[in-house]
C-alpha cells in the first residue's frame, strides 16, 4: 500500500540553508521508512521568503494535484519576524529566498538580536503579516485538504531569537493548536513547545529565524510520532 505524504511550507521545511537531507521533514520520513511496511511516498514544495497570504493561490497546483495522502504544512518564518526595515517583499515584488550563512549563533549575534529587539519594541514595529491574517490562512489551508480527504499535519511556529517575534510565535502557537483541535482529522505538532525547550542560540542559526542543524533534530523528533501513528492507523 503506498502513502504519499507532501511538506508544504516555508523554506525550513526543504532544509534551508542546509541541505535537503538534513531537514527535519527528511529526517521525520526517513525514520518511518525504515519502520514502516507501507510504501512511503514523499515529496515537497518550498516557498522561499513568501508571507503565508501570498502561497493561497498556489495551493491547487503545487499541492492538491499531486493528490498526496497526509501533507505537513509549515509557515511562520517569513510571516510573524519583525523587520526593523521594510523589505521589497512586503510591497508587493516578487519574493526572492535572501542569502543565509549557516553560521552558529554566537555571542555578537546573540547582542544583534537583542538590539534589534529594543528597537523594534520601541518604535511598536508590526511582523510582516499579522498574527490574525497567518491564523486564518493556516486555517483556510487545513479545512482545504480536509475537505479534499487528505490528513492536514500542522506545524506550530518555530521560536526565533527576537523575542518581540518570539513572543508573537508563542502566541500563535497556542491559538492554531485550538483552531487545528477543533477541526476533526486535523493533527498539530507543536514544534514551538520542543525548541523552547533549548536555548534558543543552540536551535537557531546567526540571523535569528533559521534553524541550526540541532533544531532541524528537534523537530524531525517532535514531527516524526505523529506521522508514525497516521501510518500505523493506515496500515490497519
Amino acid at each position: 500500500m503506498d502513502c504519499h505524504i507532501r511538506a508544504f511550507g516555508a523554506c525550513m521545511i526543504g532544509g534551508f540553508p542546509h541541505r535537503l537531507e538534513d531537514s527535519f521533514f527528511i529526517q521525520a520520513t526517513e525514520r518511518l521508512r525504515a519502520e514502516s511496511t507501507l510504501n512511503l511516498i514523499t515529496s515537497q514544495f518550498t516557498f522561499g521568503g513568501f508571507p503565508v497570504p501570498r502561497v493561497t493561490k498556489h495551493l491547487q497546483h503545487r499541492c492538491l494535484e499531486a493528490r498526496p495522502n497526509v501533507v505537513v504544512l509549515q509557515f511562520a518564518t517569513s510571516d510573524l519576524v519583525v523587520p526593523i526595515r521594510k523589505s521589497r517583499n512586503q510591497s508587493g515584488s516578487v519574493a526572492r529566498q535572501r542569502q543565509v550563512l549557516a553560521h552558529p549563533a554566537r555571542l555578537q549575534h546573540r547582542l544583534k538580536w537583542c538590539c534589534r529587539d529594543l528597537l523594534a519594541d520601541l518604535l511598536q514595529l508590526p511582523p510582516v503579516t499579522q498574527p490574525a491574517v497567518y491564523l486564518q490562512t493556516m486555517e483556510h489551508f487545513a479545512h482545504t485538504l480536509l475537505e479534499h480527504q487528505i490528513i492536514p499535519v500542522v506545524m506550530s511556529p518555530f521560536v526565533f531569537g527576537g523575542q518581540r517575534s518570539n513572543r508573537l510565535a508563542r502566541d500563535c502557537t497556542r491559538q492554531l493548536g485550538q483552531i487545528v483541535a477543533s477541526l476533526p482529522g486535523a493533527v498539530f505538532v507543536d514544534a514551538y513547545a520542543a525548541l523552547d525547550q533549548h536555548p534558543h542560540h543552540e536551535m537557531l542559526l546567526a540571523d535569528g529565524t533559521h534553524l541550526s542543524l540541532a533544531g532541524h533534530q528537534v523537530v524531525a523528533d517532535t514531527l516524526f510520532p505523529s506521522l508514525k501513528k497516521l501510518l500505523l492507523e493506515a496500515a490497519k
